[in-house]
């Protein structure tokens, strides 16, 4: 099974995922794309101004200190040897993985470059752009996505953020193939993840991830072996939700629940 990875740069959570599955797939990996963590058309006035008023000040100026921490801590990778993996570079430069980048994934001459590859099948993992016909039809097997929800409900954005506010005793990782629509596609396996009393954004991040991961190796184990039975995703089912606006992040914090 030759296997290529679309991903993004993300130092919180990404490079413990993107080891679980380098480790499992081993010379199976043919490369992988990092995409820049945000949109091309962002500047870091807007993010900043986002996750101000999404978190509310004392999370902020945490979540800044953690990110200045990776930072500099990924630096210092460069030279010396690290317990710890600080990026998603940094995990695949400890891996020796081919790295592809591009601005742009469904540009011609990116998508020629992995047709020499012929991969069997193109893994996102929280990859921040749209998969269009030219990747999708590449792959022998097609692309497929890890997204930390039950589908059909809570596609889009954020999805820990959205169950803890609207109460859910559970939620999941759903892994499906891709189309043109975002967290559409029929399904290929979900696995179940309880919400515990207490329960923060971060605690629930890691439990989904951590979980995400498993159930892709898992699952593309099963496409290998050729014993994959797919579900419908059906879309009169479905619920989108799109990245909180400061008034749903004011609720978050006025219900008591917490991001950290």
């Amino acid at each position: 099974m030759k296997i290529f990875i679309i991903t993004q740069e993300e130092a919180f959570y990404l490079p413990a995922v993107i080891r679980t599955v380098l480790a499992a797939w081993g010379k199976d990996l043919l490369g992988m794309t990092i995409l820049p963590s945000s949109g091309p058309k962002k500047r870091w006035q807007k993010i900043i101004n986002t996750y101000y008023h999404l978190y509310g000040p004392r999370t902020f100026l945490y979540q800044g200190g953690r990110f200045v921490f990776y930072r500099v801590m990924n630096f210092l990778g460069r030279f010396v040897s690290l317990k710890g993996f600080y990026s998603v570079h940094a995990v695949a430069r400890h891996y020796k993985v081919p790295l592809y980048p591009t601005p742009n994934i469904n540009r011609q001459e990116y998508l020629d470059s992995l047709r020499l590859l012929a991969p069997d099948v193109v893994v996102s993992i929280s990859a921040n752009r749209i998969f269009k016909r030219g990747l999708l039809m590449l792959p022998r097997l097609g692309c497929i996505n890890v997204h930390g929800a039950l589908l059909p409900m809570y596609r889009g954005r954020l999805p820990s953020f959205w169950a803890l506010l609207n109460g859910e005793r559970e939620t999941g990782v759903t892994v499906h193939i891709m189309n043109e629509e975002i967290d559409d596609g029929p399904i290929l396996a979900q696995r179940r993840v309880p919400i515990v009393p207490g329960e923060t954004q971060h605690s629930l991040i890691l439990k989904t991830k951590i979980a995400g991961a498993e159930l892709l190796i898992e699952t593309v184990d099963r496409l290998k072996r050729g014993e994959i039975e797919e579900q419908p995703n059906h879309r009169n089912q479905a619920t989108y939700y799109s990245f909180p606006t400061p008034r749903d992040g004011r609720k978050f914090r006025d219900l008591g629940l917490r991001f950290i």
